[in-house]
């Protein structure tokens, strides 16, 4: 019977569950379900219980581990939520998960279970199974909700180190007034988009209008692109990668943003892809990382 792997990219509206097999390959389409994020800790728990039972019938083979991506702040060595005041999974404050999950499906109680920032996990799986899988160290960026940041070498993230930041994470850098997740975000371009619009618009309707050549809206974007360039290329230059890697929302519109950034790496010799599906990846990159662990 072959060994399957229970992978789920949590968010705060949203959790996409897929199954791979041992060779890291999704098997079915990924099922989506609603978050529950702003339930009571019972609720919560059992959602997760739920979706988690539902899987491992569908998986039709031994549960050989269980990987959640979560956004932080999150204790991903001890598997429980750090989150307070965000709107989102309040009410399982320090729950240690597995032991949860455990309680509540007997089908996954020997399973191996393995928690990463979203991010990282992202990055991982890009790193081993996208198009810059030959790239020895890779930059990845999601921009979304916020600037989610990951430093792969060796198909694993780096967390520390003179040429990194603390955990890989630049969204905490002073940048400009405030920080870089404050302008590379939903909310920076936002912002931005109501000081040269006169409304603030999100990455969608503004990549519509730079389809109609909207020349406000490219006006928008390529400011956000000198943002981009300015926040991270110090980054780059620290840690010199062979690749860069965007994932997130917003980088669906790199076209429109990105060419500034796009011709310093070229000068770099560094190349840059984009991945569309990034929950894929997140999950791919949980599957590596269960092996690596086991």
């Amino acid at each position: 019977m072959e060994t399957k792997y229970l992978l789920l990219d949590v968010g705060g509206t949203e959790i996409k569950a897929g199954i791979a097999d041992e060779n890291g390959r999704i098997c079915m389409p990924l099922e989506k379900f609603s978050s529950r994020a702003k339930e009571d800790k019972e609720t919560i728990l059992n959602h997760f219980a739920e979706i988690i039972s539902k899987m491992s019938q569908k998986a039709e083979g031994g549960i050989g581990g269980v990987g959640m991506a979560f956004p932080g702040p999150f204790d991903y060595v001890h598997g429980f939520s750090l989150m307070q005041g965000l709107d989102k999974y309040d009410s399982i404050y320090k729950v240690s998960l597995e032991e949860a999950v455990k309680m509540r499906v007997p089908s996954v109680r020997n399973a191996s279970f393995l928690f990463l920032h979203d991010v990282e996990a992202f990055a991982v799986g890009t790193g081993t199974y996208g198009a810059c899988k030959n790239a020895d160290k890779i930059f990845c960026l999601c921009i979304g909700t916020g600037a989610g940041s990951a430093f792969i070498k060796h198909h694993k993230a780096v967390k520390c180190g003179s040429d990194v930041p603390k955990n890989g994470w630049i969204y905490d850098t002073p940048f400009k007034d405030s920080v870089i997740d404050d302008y590379l975000s939903v909310r920076g371009l936002a912002a931005l988009s109501e000081k040269i619009t006169g409304s603030a618009q999100n990455g969608r309707q503004l990549y519509e209008q730079c389809l109609l050549g909207d020349q406000k809206a490219m006006e928008v974007y390529h400011v956000f692109g000198e943002w981009l360039k300015e926040a991270v290329m110090p980054f780059i230059d620290a840690f010199n990668p062979d690749a860069v890697t965007f994932g997130g929302q917003i980088s669906g519109s790199f076209q429109f943003f990105g060419k500034s950034f796009e011709k310093v790496c070229r000068k770099r010799n560094i190349d840059i892809y984009l991945e569309k599906d990034t929950s894929v990846r997140t999950m791919q990159g949980l599957y590596v990382s269960i092996v690596q662990e086991g």
